[in-house]
This record gives C-alpha cells, sequence and structure tokens, in this order.
C-alpha cells in the first residue's frame, strides 16, 4: 500500500501519452459496491478504485496492502441541520412590537421567534403555541446551544478514527478563506458542554411554558419529541446516535429514523419544514473544488435566497430568514464591494452571523479516502474535491488496458436527476455528468483560482466605481416579448468579458451534429426565462431565486458571429479580474433542442406529465436518463420533427440561427441517440453517456474521439500539490523563550512549500479568548516575523500560558500550513529581576484594563449592558483599588529592596507579618468594594470584582516574591 497525501511533489505525463482527442482510457464502467465490500473488490482486482470515500475501518484494512495506493483530501463536511421553523405563523393589525403581540396572542413574548412588518400588519412567529406544540429549534438560543452539545474532538479521533478534523462553521481549516474568519471560527471553537445547554434549554423552554415532569420535557402534558432523520450509510449514523443520546439526556424524546439518501432527500428537500416530517438531518456534502475568494458556501450555507436554507426557496413553504445575513451574503455574491478589505469585512460579518443563527450544527470537515490500484495512472488530487475532481476521470488509465472499472456507492438513486436546470443535487450523477461537458471555466485544483478550460477570455473592466458603454450591438432576452432586443442606448456595465468559443461552436455533440451559434444563444435565453418569465419563475422558484443575482448584473450580450466570440457586459468587478471572467462565463451543455422538450415536459406541461425541475414532494424529479422520462422525451422530439410550429418557437430562442433542414437533421440524430443508448443525455465532453442501468446499478462512460473535440490526454493533468508547512518558530525576548509583559517580543516563522507566501497569528488567552491577530512581517520570501510590541504584552498577564496560532499561506497552493505554538509570560520573580517593581505594577494595571476590553468586546454582540458606562466604572474602580495598593506597597516593597543585604531571617519575618496584615485589609476593602458595586448590574458587579480580586492577588503574589528573593543567600 502507498499512501498519498498532499505533500507529494507534482509530476507531468509524457507526451507520447497524449496521442488522439479525447480521455486517457477508451472506456470507464462504473458498478455499484458498499464500502465493506470495497477491500476484497480492489485487492481481487475486480475495480481498479473507488469513488466514494471509504469508512475509517475500511481505510485501515487497506493499510500495508500491496498494490494499493490510498490518496486524502479534505474534501467531504459533516454537519447536523436543524429545522427552525416555527409552529405557527399569525398576521396581525398594525405594527405592533413583540409585547403587544404577545399580549394579542396570549402568549409569553419569549414564544416569539420572529416579528415583523410587512404591508401594514405585524407577522408573529412563534416556536410554542397551545394546540400546536413546541419546536425547541425554532429559538435561535437553543440552536446555537447545540454547538455544545457535540464533542467534535471526540468525534474526529473515535467515530472518525483520525480522519477528519473538527469544524465549527462552513469553512475549515483546508480552506482558502480560511485565514480570513480565523479569528472568528477561534472564537467560537465550541467545547463539549451539556450542562451549559441544559440551563439555555431549560431558560427558554421554562418561559414558552414547557414542563420538564421526571426528567422530560413536556408541553400540554405531551412529550416533546423530535424526529430525527439520520443517515445509515457511514459515520453519520454514529454521529447520529450520539447527538440523539445528548438530546434524550436532555430530557427530549427523540424519533431516530434511520433513511438512506433517496428516502433522506426526499423527506428534507421535498417537505414544507413548517410541516415537521423533521427536526435534525445528519447532512452529509461533497466539495466539488476549492474557491480562492468563496462567495459559494457561504452563500448556500448562510443564506436564505440562495436555496440551501430550511424552505430550501419554495414559495410556498415556510422559510428561513436572516435579513442581514441575506444583505450581507448577496453583496458578497455579486461582488458589491470596492476592495479586497470590504469584501473580507463583509465576509467576516456575515460569518459570524451565519455562526450565531446556527441552523447549521457543523462536526467535522472529512480527510476523504479513496483506494485506487497502484496502477492506475494520471491522477490529479484536487485539494477541494479530492479524486472526485473534474480532472481525474478524463486523466485516469492503466496502461496495457482501455477500459477502467471504478465503483462508487451508488451509480443512481431515485434523486439522481439528470437535468442542468434543477437537477445533479448528488455526488452520485454530479460526478459522471462533470466529464461528459466541459465547462467554459473552472477552479485550480490546488489554489482555487478560477482558469478557462472551454473558452479563453479577456477581461476589460471600469469598476470598481466606473462605467463602460455597452455596444449598440448588443442585445438582452426579454421574457415577456419571448424575444431578443437591442439593449437600451445608453446602457452602461462596470466589466465585459470577450470569451472565445471557437472550441465549442463548430465542434461536434456527442450525437454527431454540429454545436452551432443556435445552442449558445438559446441556452442563455431559457436560462433568462426561468428567472424572469412569471409563470416558470414561481413553478421552479427555487431555481429563479438562485438564478436571479446573477441574471440581474447582465446588462446584454454581444454575439461575434464571425470570430466565434461571445461578449458580456455585466455590472460585476472583483479585485481578481478571473472572478470577474468566472461570474460572467456559461455552459450550454446539451443541444437546444434538448432543452426545449425539457421546458415543455416539465414546465409547460406540468399538469399532464407531473414532472418539475427541482426536487418537490408529490412530483417526480425529470431526468434525462430515467427510462420512463426517455420516453416522453422520445415521443416529444418526434412531435417536433417538421414542426414549424415549435421551430418558429425554439427561433426565437436562437434568434433565428435554425432552418428546417438543420432542424430536422437534429431531431433524427437525437432519436437515433436515445434508440441506441435509451438515453436522453446528449453533450460535449470528453466522455459520452452510452449506459446507465438503474435497476443493476451500472454506467459505463465511452470515451469520444471526434476530431473536433480540442483536448487529449494529458492536458488536465496536476498531479500531486505540495503543501505549505511551517517548519520553524523561534520567540527573542528579554527573558529567553518566554514573553516579558512591557517589552517587545519578536517571533520569527520560517515556511516552506511554492512561494510567494504570506503569515496571519492569532494569540489565544489562557481562558480561550482570542486577544489579538494580524499579518506577519515579511522578512525574506520564507521567513516572517509577528512583533509584538511593548504596548500589547503590558497587557498579558505574568506566569500565565498563552497559545499563539500561526497560519501560513501560499498563493500557489491554497490550504494553509498552521500550527499552534505555547508561549508563556514570565513569572514575577523573574519580572522582577529585569523591571522595576512600578513598571511591574503598571504592567498589572495595563492587563487588568485589557481583560475589560476584550469581556466588552463580548457583552457588546450580546448587548448586554451600556458599554461605554461600563468601561468608565470599571477603570475607575481598578484605577482606584491600584492607586490604594500601589500607595500602600511601594514605600515596603522599596525598603524591602534598599535593605536587602542587611535584612536577617527575623526581619524577613516581620515583613511576612506586616504583609499579612496588610493583606487582612485588603480582603476587607475588596469586600466594601464589591458590596458598593452590587448596586450596579450583576455582570458589572461580577466583571469588577472579578478583576479586582486578580489585581489584587497579583499584587500580594508581587510581595511575597520580594520576600522569597530577600530569603536567598547570596551566591
Amino acid at each position: 500500500m502507498v499512501l498519498v497525501s498532499i505533500l507529494v511533489i507534482p509530476t507531468q505525463i509524457t507526451s507520447a501519452q497524449a496521442t488522439q482527442p479525447g480521455p486517457a482510457s477508451d472506456k470507464i464502467v462504473v458498478t455499484r459496491k458498499t464500502i465493506e465490500e470495497v477491500p476484497d473488490a480492489l485487492t481481487s482486482g475486480k475495480i481498479d478504485g473507488y469513488l466514494y470515500s471509504l469508512r475509517p475501518p475500511q481505510a485501515a484494512q487497506l493499510q500495508g496492502v500491496s498494490g494499493v495506493s490510498l490518496y486524502s483530501a479534505p474534501a467531504g463536511l459533516i454537519e447536523l441541520t436543524l429545522n427552525p421553523a416555527p409552529v405557527a405563523v399569525f398576521t396581525l393589525e398594525g405594527a405592533l412590537s413583540i409585547s403587544d403581540a404577545a399580549a394579542k396572542l396570549g402568549i409569553p413574548a419569549a414564544a416569539i421567534t420572529n416579528l415583523y412588518i410587512q404591508g401594514g400588519k405585524t407577522v408573529v412567529e412563534v416556536g410554542a403555541y397551545p394546540g400546536k406544540g413546541v419546536n425547541p429549534f425554532a429559538f435561535k438560543e437553543i440552536r446555537f446551544a447545540m454547538n455544545y452539545l457535540i464533542d467534535r474532538v471526540t468525534v474526529a479521533s473515535t467515530i472518525m478514527k483520525g480522519f477528519a478534523v473538527p469544524m465549527y462553521t462552513f469553512l475549515s481549516q483546508y480552506d482558502p478563506d480560511y485565514a480570513t474568519i480565523s479569528d472568528i471560527i477561534a472564537k467560537y471553537e465550541f467545547t463539549y458542554n451539556p450542562s451549559y445547554v441544559d440551563q439555555v434549554v431549560t431558560n427558554v423552554l421554562t418561559k414558552v411554558g414547557a414542563v420538564k415532569i421526571g426528567g422530560k420535557w413536556t408541553y400540554e402534558g405531551r412529550p416533546i419529541t423530535i424526529k430525527f432523520i439520520i443517515r445509515q450509510e457511514d459515520e453519520r449514523r454514529d454521529i447520529g446516535y450520539t447527538f440523539s443520546s445528548e438530546l434524550k439526556k436532555l430530557g427530549f424524546e427523540v424519533n431516530e429514523m434511520e433513511m438512506q439518501y433517496a428516502q433522506a432527500i426526499n423527506t428534507l428537500y421535498g417537505t414544507d419544514p413548517a410541516n415537521f416530517e423533521w427536526h435534525i438531518y445528519t447532512a452529509g456534502w461533497g466539495k466539488s473544488g476549492i474557491d480562492r475568494y468563496d462567495y459559494g458556501s457561504i452563500t448556500q450555507f448562510c443564506a436564505s435566497w440562495y436555496g440551501y436554507m430550511p424552505g430550501w426557496g419554495e414559495t410556498s413553504f415556510w422559510n428561513f430568514k436572516d435579513d442581514i445575513v441575506d444583505e450581507l451574503t448577496l453583496r458578497i455574491y455579486q461582488a458589491n464591494y470596492t476592495s479586497k478589505e470590504e469584501r473580507n469585512e463583509l465576509y467576516r460579518r456575515a460569518a459570524e452571523l451565519c455562526i450565531q443563527d446556527s441552523v447549521r450544527i457543523w462536526v467535522v470537515a472529512r480527510l476523504d479516502t479513496w483506494p485506487m490500484r497502484s496502477e492506475v495512472k494520471g491522477i490529479t488530487l484536487d485539494l477541494g474535491a479530492g479524486l472526485r475532481g473534474i480532472w481525474n476521470l478524463r486523466e485516469m488509465y492503466v496502461e496495457g488496458r482501455n477500459t477502467l472499472n471504478l465503483a462508487h456507492l451508488w451509480v443512481w438513486t431515485s434523486s439522481s436527476a439528470w437535468n442542468i436546470w434543477g437537477g445533479f443535487s448528488d455526488v452520485y450523477s454530479v460526478d459522471f455528468e462533470r466529464v461528459t461537458y466541459d465547462p467554459s471555466m473552472w477552479n485550480h485544483p490546488f489554489n482555487g483560482e478560477p482558469m478557462a478550460f472551454r473558452t479563453t477570455y479577456v477581461v476589460v473592466t471600469a469598476g470598481p466605481s466606473g462605467k463602460l458603454n455597452v455596444s449598440s450591438n448588443a442585445v438582452i432576452w426579454d421574457a415577456s416579448k419571448k424575444q431578443w432586443v437591442p439593449v437600451p442606448n445608453g446602457t452602461q456595465a462596470t466589466s465585459k468579458v470577450i470569451f472565445d468559443f471557437s472550441k465549442l461552436i463548430g465542434a461536434k455533440f456527442h450525437n454527431g451534429i454540429t454545436i452551432s451559434w443556435a445552442d449558445v444563444i438559446g441556452f442563455l435565453a431559457y436560462l433568462f426565462d426561468i428567472v424572469y418569465d412569471p409563470i416558470y419563475s414561481s413553478l421552479e422558484s427555487r431555481i429563479s431565486a438562485s438564478s436571479k443575482p446573477w441574471a440581474d448584473t447582465i446588462k446584454g450580450f454581444e454575439f461575434d458571429f464571425n470570430n466565434k466570440r461571445v461578449i458580456v457586459y455585466v455590472d460585476y468587478w472583483h479585485f481578481d479580474e478571473n472572478y470577474i471572467a468566472s461570474w460572467a462565463s456559461f455552459s450550454p451543455v446539451n443541444p437546444i433542442e434538448i432543452h426545449a422538450a425539457t421546458f415543455e415536459l416539465a414546465l409547460d406541461r406540468r399538469n399532464e406529465t407531473n414532472y418539475v425541475l427541482y426536487q418537490k414532494k408529490g412530483y417526480e424529479w425529470f431526468s434525462l436518463v430515467w427510462p420512463d422520462h426517455v420516453a416522453k422525451v422520445k415521443a416529444t422530439l418526434q412531435s417536433y420533427k417538421n414542426n414549424q410550429a415549435v421551430l418558429d418557437k425554439v427561433n426565437k430562442y436562437a434568434m433565428g440561427t435554425l432552418n428546417m433542414d438543420e432542424w430536422n437533421a437534429r431531431i433524427d440524430a437525437d432519436l437515433n441517440w436515445i434508440n441506441t443508448y435509451n438515453l436522453a443525455w446528449i453533450s460535449y465532453g470528453p466522455f459520452m453517456l452510452t449506459k446507465l442501468d438503474t435497476q443493476g446499478q451500472v454506467l459505463e462512460l465511452t470515451a469520444f474521439r471526434d476530431p473536433t473535440y480540442p483536448f487529449k490526454k494529458g492536458d488536465w493533468y496536476f498531479g500531486q500539490p505540495v503543501a505549505t508547512s511551517i517548519v520553524s518558530v523561534s520567540i527573542e525576548s528579554p527573558i529567553q523563550g518566554k514573553i516579558l509583559p512591557g517589552q517587545t517580543a519578536n517571533i520569527t516563522v520560517k515556511l516552506s512549500g511554492i512561494p510567494p507566501f504570506s503569515l496571519k497569528y492569532m494569540i489565544r488567552d489562557p481562558r480561550g479568548i482570542i486577544i489579538t491577530s494580524g499579518d506577519g512581517l515579511k522578512i525574506s520570501e520564507d521567513t516572517f516575523r509577528v512583533v509584538l510590541d511593548s504596548n500589547f504584552t503590558k497587557t498579558l498577564a505574568y506566569g500565565s500560558t498563552y497559545t499563539v496560532i500561526l497560519i501560513g499561506l501560499s498563493e500557489e497552493v491554497a490550504i494553509p500550513g498552521i500550527t499552534r505554538q505555547v508561549v508563556n509570560t514570565a513569572t514575577l520573580s523573574e519580572a522582577l529581576s529585569a523591571q522595576s517593581i512600578s513598571d511591574v505594577l503598571a504592567n498589572v494595571k495595563a492587563s487588568a484594563l485589557g481583560q475589560v476590553d476584550i469581556i466588552l468586546s463580548q457583552l457588546k454582540q450580546e448587548r448586554v449592558v451600556d458599554l461605554e458606562s461600563l468601561r468608565d466604572q470599571l477603570a475607575t474602580a481598578i484605577s482606584g483599588v491600584t492607586g490604594v495598593l500601589i500607595d500602600q506597597y511601594v514605600s515596603l516593597i522599596g525598603t524591602a529592596m534598599d535593605n536587602m543585604n542587611k535584612l536577617s531571617q527575623t526581619t524577613a519575618s516581620t515583613i511576612t507579618s506586616q504583609v499579612s496584615s496588610q493583606i487582612q485589609q485588603i480582603r476587607s476593602d475588596v469586600t466594601a468594594l464589591s458590596e458598593k458595586l452590587d448596586a450596579t448590574q450583576s455582570t458589572v458587579s461580577s466583571l469588577q470584582t472579578y478583576i479586582v480580586v486578580n489585581i489584587v492577588l497579583t499584587l500580594v503574589a508581587i510581595v511575597l516574591s520580594i520576600i522569597a528573593l530577600v530569603r536567598k543567600p547570596k551566591a
């Protein structure tokens, strides 16, 4: 067995291998294998590799096996999706406050989970209501507390056997933007604390009228029951039952509903959350790649408008909403900012609010492991998708063999819908679909930078603040008129991208038909139709809602027929021009007549067919590979032949670029394809889908060797990346190896990997709070310095332990190198040998005030108190106490220091006695001060007392340190 990690240096496929158009293998046959079957199938040679990540026991079983290589990448995510729906929604007359609305409804104000004004009326959502029951997860406080009910470290080490790392939000430490929000993530590194969760649950549920009887929560005499969908195929089963056990300990009844993929997906996404067919789901996600500057993940996992938050954007369902997160993510998604710094600030704000919403309880990022026989060559390890990256089916091969035999957990499920509009939501269909067509652009497998794939491009931009004039030749689709129309005179756009479609237009579809302008132009028209046509957008609200933010930025298209170029005018700017191109890009995927048939069957004739493009309970999810649907497509295409009315309709979408002869030739080719393969999936990528046995779970991909296909073996091979790592850390300070409060300390960090590099750092105090963060100062290509100046170090406590978190970044390989370095501060005894007593006392005061600022920053988010008033009170108290104490002690300590050489044991004993007396007096003073401060809010009082007592104890320690120095014999 060979374990291949992300540290392997890239190699190159030799030019001799690149001899003909198309992929490396002539045929790929994929069968279904359970994870448990894989070791035997692989070692016996029945399969060459497995496309689904192994479970830890199976990965361990293959370790040490000769002829087997294991590839690992952080490509999987596991989270617990909570259902935040209210149990009832009321619309009341007028604009009401929460207390007024509660009074009108006759419920506790605490039962109201959301309230907003709409059309002069007040919409009230309640999480508990008589006759309706209680949904604990409708309450934000309980959702947030759930983060403390799972021990992520234990899950990673035991259930996942070390093949995972803890995860606290939608990004893990392996994502490029982790560094952007690393301090926020560190702030929310939730620990396992069921006692705290119990307190929160008890507080909330008691206020809304729930009662705990015999250790069980009830409402109106009935148990509060949680419906928990637990996936049974992988580690999510163990994670689900672990979490369920914790919920039961809290006093909930839990209905544990074990399900496989299709049943779970149908229940989760096909039903209205307000119907409460589920409360929790063990969700798993497979990454399709990495993104250097993320806008997709934060939108998908946090924003309601994108269609992946409970309610799923379906207008007939109740939908979760956080207006602020929606606004921020839309700005991020549409690049509505003027600098990288502004983008990062928007991203940080949205990420923190998303964590606080806690609709998803993130558990771990899986270090997915894929097994391959060692003779399989041409493998690229995508740092986001692992072996599931778009590259590998194109490039994998076994020398001397034409066929590659692979397996997957599923080849097809009832939710594996092959339609580009609202399908491809599972890895089982996506993994194969993406090798049947070529995207216009894709992200680099190592750094996440968008790059040209089938279409090269040139970007012209006047952004972020300027505008370009849109050409008078530009057009836009008018969904109401059902035709392409010239853009209005004077139309302007922020940017334009000139795409070269010469590798697509004029090439062949798999059925032998030439790809024409009709396929490119028609695809865009259909896309705009589903967004702006009022009937289509209402029928497919989820698709429309997620596509509209893109379509809204498009100002026009200019089709350069002679040069096979498409110029896209767009109100979009990004500090990285490749992202402007990526935003403007599009990929037609299927012939225009297939799109026409799809729209007819799933939209125009929905009442007859019962088809939908995006899954919905009670309907069939339209798929170009399901036999019954293929038969309907075939019949529809047959009706299109020699049909002038249909051609005229389609030609409106295609800008009149089709004639009847070409149209009939297309229909004949499509029908011949369907008759041959019983599939209606036709595209233009390196592989043709030539077999999909949905019952037998067998799929075949056959190489497309047409001379017009522009790529050959080796064109998309990248090999393995070189990871960024931190190789050394050293500290320079007056006290060797330690930070001396009040004195500058330098931390020197050396990196390895592929430059150019950058370095970020954070410092965590003994309580786990991040007290500072920033960027390292570049000293050389691979060396950085973190400078901790005296103004910062004077706020550190003496004799304490801090953690320095260092994050090394490379522009070429996106996954950061991270290390945590434990650093100690000098003890009081060590400090007194290098600093004056007055400096030490000043540092103690600065440290106390620093603690005030840290705690205030936490309170600010919760809006607990009047922060300015609180800080003034604390500063006054600290100054008063330290002032008195300094006056009391400076004289005593000074005398002790002046007479150290003359003091005897008896004198030292006398000082000890005096100190003891002083300590008693200080304790009395502190008690009196605390009683006085009790007149303020409890939060203020406890905080002041905590800080004051710590100052007192520190000062006492100083005196005792002096006495210890006095007693020491001379050397």
